[in-house]
């Protein structure tokens, strides 16, 4: 009997080391993919690639366990303010910053300014400890620089005002040696020309309430140096609603 109780107990320990010694086998599922137009409606992807490929567009990319998505967005707009919204923001601009809205107006938009001593000492690249990876550094003598020479080109033959705006002020002077940086109470600016993904970073706006967007590193700069220089507002606003008409009726 003994033999029989040993017998049976062996057994199961081989049994249940055989099993433990199988090898894992992970299951890798496939994330879903959706892509979304410059409105966040769902399109397919034929769609999304016959529009990014157009200089009107850009893209942005998220992912999670799950899911992976992609969103078109403009990488520069036509437009113009509703009648209450041109009121709203040119009254408070007029009245907050002493802003000539009868001018045009060229706004850089930042989201936040950060104090002065968080600045690198020399503009240049910075490497982290393992010399792996870098980031591109500034100095604030250079900040401060950059923003006088921005200020210069773009308002030298006196058709519009230059105003550098930001959205959080982390503890740096509004005015340092002439150079000016102006608030955006009620976030009022972010709010008409900025969401979470279309983050338009220059802003021209006419007096009658036309206005134009471009981000940083999208390839529209031969349209802005003729926008701020008063020529072929319309023809370039033209170009674009044409464009614009012709990739929606393809999709």
């Amino acid at each position: 009997m003994k033999i029989i109780v040993y017998t049976f107990f062996l057994l199961g320990w081989i049994f249940c080391s055989a099993q433990n010694d199988k090898p894992q086998v992970i299951y890798k599922y496939q994330k879903d993919t959706l892509f979304l137009n410059e409105t966040n409606q769902p399109i397919i992807k034929k769609s999304f690639n016959l529009k990014l490929d157009s200089p009107l567009f850009s893209s942005l990319r998220f992912e999670n366990d799950t899911l992976v998505l992609y969103k078109l967005r403009f990488s520069h707009l036509f437009g113009k303010l509703k009648i209450s919204q041109k009121h709203q923001l040119f009254s408070l601009l007029n009245s907050r910053n002493n802003v000539d809205t009868t001018k045009v107006m060229i706004i850089h938009y930042q989201d936040s300014l950060k104090p002065i001593n968080e600045f690198a000492k020399k503009t240049g690249i910075a490497y982290n400890k393992d010399s792996t990876t870098h980031r591109h550094v500034m100095s604030h003598k250079t900040f401060v620089v950059k923003h006088k020479d921005c200020v210069r080109k773009l308002s030298k033959r006196n058709k519009s005002n230059v105003y550098h705006y930001f959205k959080v002020n982390n503890g740096h002077p509004l005015e340092f040696k002439k150079a000016k940086w102006y608030e955006d109470y009620y976030g009022l600016i972010d709010k008409l020309f900025r969401d979470s993904y279309s983050r338009f970073f220059t802003i021209v706006i006419h007096p009658d309430g036309s206005f134009y967007c471009k981000n940083y590193n999208d390839n529209n700069g031969k349209i802005f140096k003729d926008l701020i220089k008063g020529k072929r507002w319309k023809l370039h606003k033209k170009e674009f609603e044409e464009n614009l008409n012709s990739l929606n009726s393809k999709v």
